[in-house]
This record gives structure tokens, C-alpha cells and sequence, in this order.
């Protein structure tokens, strides 16, 4: 029983720390933002930070890891002989939707890039593990999952730079509509 309390803890105490790192991008960009201001906005002491995290770039890694398992569920969900191609896009797009606010205000900044770097790993990560048992070139592989990393973030950019009055459905049928072909050339 006490266990699970700690692990509860533990996981308010991360999210906390999530929570106030995505407001605070939101509000100053990530340049700017240091740890202190991540203590304070979140409610917790340097001692418990330095306990699950080595930095604030060590935060942002692991918030995108949480991202990360999200979508992989997306993967996952389906039957297990029916997977469907790029299964976590929708998903993808409804994150980028719902974090409009935060996306907006770090395009184009310093930190829009740190955060675009990541995005692109993550994305390029879920690809390649989708296409792993199907592929039969490794190289190949690793440009399906740059393309697709790519095209998602330069979707994203246009979208919400522009203000794209398209939902978060047409979005994603029009990226699959453009992509899985491509995809399907490569295998």
C-alpha cells in the first residue's frame, strides 16, 4: 500500500513538473526558462527536480517519451494481424490540436527548435518501429521514418502558422492520403 502511494507521488510530482515546463514554453519559449522557474510554478523543491531529473532538457526528453508511449498505443490497438500504416497519426494531430496555444508560441523561436528536434526523433522513432519487421533495407527504413517525421512537422507548422481552417480528421486523411503511397513505394 505504501508503495503505490509513493508511486502516486511520484507521478503527481512528474506530471506537476511537465505541466509547469509546457506553460511556462508557452509563455517565455524555452531559451529563456530556467529550473528555478520550473520549481516554483510547479510547487516543488530542487532536491525532488534533481531526483528524476538531471536538467531542464532531461524534463523535456521525458515529456516526450510520455508522448511517445501515447501514441505507441495508437499502434497498438488494432488487431494484432491488422496493423494499420501510420496508425498514431490521427492521434499525433489531435496532440497538436490540443496543445495549439503552446505549438503556436514556440514556432519560429529558439526553443521551437529543441522541441521540433524532438518531435522529429519521436516521430521518426514510431515509424521505424512500425516498419522494422516489414523492412527489408534498414536505409530505406531510416528515410521512410525522415520523411514521415518531416512531413509531419512541416503539416504541423503550416497549419497553425497559417491558421489552416481544416479539423484535426482532414488533416490527418489528407497527411495519409500524401504519405502511406510513398510508404507503400519503399517497402
Amino acid at each position: 500500500m505504501e508503495q503505490a502511494t509513493q508511486d502516486k507521488r511520484v507521478r503527481r510530482t512528474k506530471q506537476a513538473l511537465v505541466r509547469a515546463l509546457v506553460e511556462l514554453m508557452a509563455e517565455s519559449g524555452y531559451e529563456k526558462l530556467s529550473v528555478q522557474q520550473i520549481l516554483e510554478r510547479a510547487s516543488v523543491g530542487r532536491a525532488t527536480f534533481y531526483l528524476h531529473y538531471r536538467s531542464k532538457e532531461d524534463l523535456l526528453r521525458s515529456s516526450f517519451d510520455n508522448l511517445r508511449e501515447q501514441l505507441a498505443e495508437h499502434c497498438h490497438a488494432g488487431t494484432p494481424n491488422s496493423v494499420e500504416p501510420l496508425a498514431f497519426s490521427l492521434a499525433f494531430f489531435q496532440h497538436v490540436d490540443s496543445h495549439r496555444k503552446l505549438y503556436r508560441a514556440i514556432v519560429g523561436r529558439e526553443s521551437g527548435a529543441i522541441v521540433d528536434r524532438q518531435m522529429r526523433r519521436l516521430l521518426a522513432d514510431l515509424v521505424r518501429e512500425e516498419m522494422g519487421p516489414h523492412s527489408r533495407d534498414v536505409k530505406r527504413a531510416e528515410l521512410a521514418a525522415q520523411y514521415v517525421a518531416g512531413a509531419m512537422a512541416s503539416i504541423v507548422t503550416w497549419w497553425l502558422d497559417r491558421s489552416i481552417k481544416l479539423t484535426v480528421e482532414e488533416i490527418n486523411a489528407l497527411f495519409r492520403r500524401m504519405t502511406l503511397p510513398a510508404l507503400h513505394a519503399m517497402r
